[in-house]
């Protein structure tokens, strides 16, 4: 049978990490990541799973049930009990306390990184790489989305599985497009984007044409969309000279000029909650957002793919999210069942029911989302999306506070009105000055 647990003893373990020196959330400087844990040497092969694990997680989107669900039904299957545990109500509690739980040796077997925090676990070595222990197994990483499965690629090994993972879409208020004479589908292009808006203002619908996502609401996540269909980017691998290109400065000005010419906003808070209220027209938007706008809002909700832009590539959605991690210093015969119900719990059938439940994205390409998309046809533009997503950029997702750094840069230039090149060079700097002190000094 599965359990749940809650891990109230685990925080008093967190008190300590200050003066035992431990990196909760940020990495370790001293580090050498990836090569701890039993993986480097095990051979998998020869190592029988164990019959009792722990997945230590938030249950993404309200997920405890299912997830007991799904362990009670592999323990059928495998004789293997998970015991599901209560571990923080975020991914940063969670992520602080598996690490500071490294010190008990208590730490769970199996457990749910996001993107913003699986590379500080790398880097404390923490956390274990999957691709042989799944390989060993023979257990099907092939039908994961490339995309999903390579945001936790780093040096040719993967150290998560995507799980809980949701990607960007176009939302828009189709009563208000038809006041503008705008049809009911979503612009196709950023320039599109800005006569929609134009014509939505000119409209005088009573709602703000389109927001920008503020410095609360991950404003560099949804920003990273414009960049990708432009030709530009925060970063290429660890060179950040991307993020001061020509290319960068161009969409980020458009992004400015929107403000200045009266088309666009930023709203601070949720963009969801404005945009449900019938008070925005258009919006970026993560997908696990959809049911709870449709059913909050009073007008006809529309979902779209994002619009390209002058670079014509179509692959430009970034997805966010979470993933399944497999502890660097569980014993090997654990490690092995962590894999195998980290499988388990996102094969085909699971991920479209867990998908069903909370709106994030099914994660495999083998995956039957017919049922999705016929219960929630504004959930068809999501599956349509998958295909077109890339994996983030290292400056936002792998640097410390680099996320941070980008979302307070964006809200200089996009409400201070700063200088977009300078801006950029300042973020810059910034984001290189952590990378040198916490990445690479670690990398040896």
């Amino acid at each position: 049978m599965s359990r749940v647990t809650n891990t109230r003893a685990v925080a008093i373990l967190a008190a300590t990490s200050a003066t035992m020196g431990l990196a909760a959330c940020g990495p370790s400087t001293t580090a050498s990541g990836g090569e701890s844990g039993a993986a480097a040497q095990t051979d998998y092969s020869s190592v029988e799973p164990a019959t009792e694990i722990s997945f230590w997680g938030n249950h993404p989107g309200n997920s405890v049930d299912f997830e007991t669900q799904v362990a009670q039904k592999f323990a059928e299957d495998t004789g293997i009990t998970v015991d599901i545990v209560s571990a923080g109500s975020n991914y940063d509690e969670v992520a602080q306390k598996f690490q500071t739980a490294q010190v008990g040796g208590d730490a769970g077997d199996l457990v749910v990184v996001s993107d913003g925090t699986w590379f500080s676990a790398y880097l404390n070595g923490s956390i274990t790489a999957v691709d042989d222990i799944f390989s060993s197994a023979d257990l099907d990483a092939a039908s994961y989305y490339p995309s999903l499965y390579d945001d936790y690629l780093y040096q040719d090994a993967h150290y998560a599985v995507p799980y809980a993972r949701s990607l960007l879409v176009y939302m828009y208020n189709k009563d208000n497009f038809e006041k503008a004479g705008l049809g009911d589908t979503a612009p196709a292009t950023w320039d599109e984007v800005k006569e929609y808006s134009e014509k939505l203002a000119a409209a005088d619908t009573g709602a703000i044409p389109f927001t920008w996502a503020s410095d609360t609401s991950y404003a560099s996540w949804s920003m990273t969309s414009l960049l990708w269909a432009n030709g530009a980017d925060w970063s290429d691998g660890w060179d950040f000279s991307p993020m001061t290109s020509e290319a960068t400065a161009s969409a980020l000005q458009f992004a400015q000029d929107s403000i200045t010419d009266g088309w666009a906003q930023v709203l601070s808070g949720d963009p969801s909650t404005v945009f449900g209220a019938g008070s925005v027209s258009q919006m970026i938007n993560s997908s696990g957002g959809i049911g709870a706008i449709r059913d909050a809002a009073q007008f006809d909700v529309g979902v779209g793919v994002l619009p390209t832009g002058s670079s014509g590539d179509e692959d430009i959605v970034p997805s966010g999210g979470a993933g399944l991690a497999i502890n660097a210093n569980s014993s090997p015969d654990k490690q092995l069942a962590a894999a195998m119900f980290a499988s388990y719990l996102t094969n085909a059938e699971n991920t479209v029911a867990f998908s069903e439940l909370t709106g994030y994205v099914p994660v495999r390409s083998d995956a039957d989302t017919t049922t999705l998309t016929a219960d929630n046809p504004l959930f068809q533009p999501v599956i349509d999306s998958l295909d077109r997503t890339r994996s983030q950029s290292y400056a936002r997702v792998l640097v410390p506070g680099g996320a941070t750094a980008l979302d307070s840069g964006l809200m200089d230039i996009l409400v201070d009105k700063a200088d977009v090149a300078e801006t950029l060079n300042s973020m810059q700097a910034e984001i290189q000055s952590s990378y040198d002190t916490n990445v690479k000094s670690s990398q040896g």
